[in-house]
């Protein structure tokens, strides 16, 4: 297991533990104070109005959490302070899965990957794997960008226990695991 991708997933779940959403009152749909500062950390451009609507924030999410990670001093390679952030900066989840070292890739799950899923078309979906059943065949996850009933665009942080190869959330790509090495 990498530092760096549990403490990633440490970070997601404190983004959880706050209910951290967008399209509060006040706000657009997937807009929201640190909905749109995870946007804004891969470089998507927002209306400085909040009522506009923003953009679908999955991979952002999942971006910010590594680099928030990455500043852990405990975690930063060769006694640095900062350890450089291996997760690619992208709104796109495919395009993570596109540009991520190929030593990141797996089809193994593991607390702290990343998972990626295809919906077809180019939309995709990402999140934190924080459990993984015995049999290794169903994954619990917190996600950017979710609600509830399992929705990849809800707007709010959430939790799921889900069936990768079932196919009912999306064509499961594999995941990610992140260590400074990866860099």
């Amino acid at each position: 297991m990498s530092a760096l991708a549990l403490a990633a997933l440490a970070v997601a779940q404190g983004e959880l533990a706050k209910g951290v959403r967008g399209g509060g009152p006040g706000w657009g749909r997937f807009r929201g104070i640190e909905v749109d500062a995870y946007q804004r950390s891969v470089g998507l451009a927002l209306s400085p109005n909040p009522k506009v609507e923003g953009h679908p924030w999955c991979a952002a999410g999942v971006y910010a959490c590594f680099e928030q990670a990455c500043s852990h001093v405990d975690i930063a390679a060769d006694g640095a302070t900062e350890t450089p952030n291996p997760c690619p900066r992208t709104a796109g989840a495919l395009h993570m899965w596109d540009t991520s070292p190929l030593t990141a890739r797996t089809q193994l799950p593991e607390p702290g990957a990343v998972f990626v899923l295809d919906h077809g078309k180019g939309k995709g979906h990402v999140g934190f794997v924080s459990a993984v059943s015995p049999d290794g065949l169903t994954i619990t996850t917190v996600e950017p960008d979710t609600n509830a009933s399992g929705s990849t665009t809800g707007d709010a942080w959430g939790e799921h226990l889900w069936a990768p190869a079932d196919g009912a959330r999306g064509r499961l790509v594999g995941y990610l695991v992140f260590s400074p090495s990866a860099c």
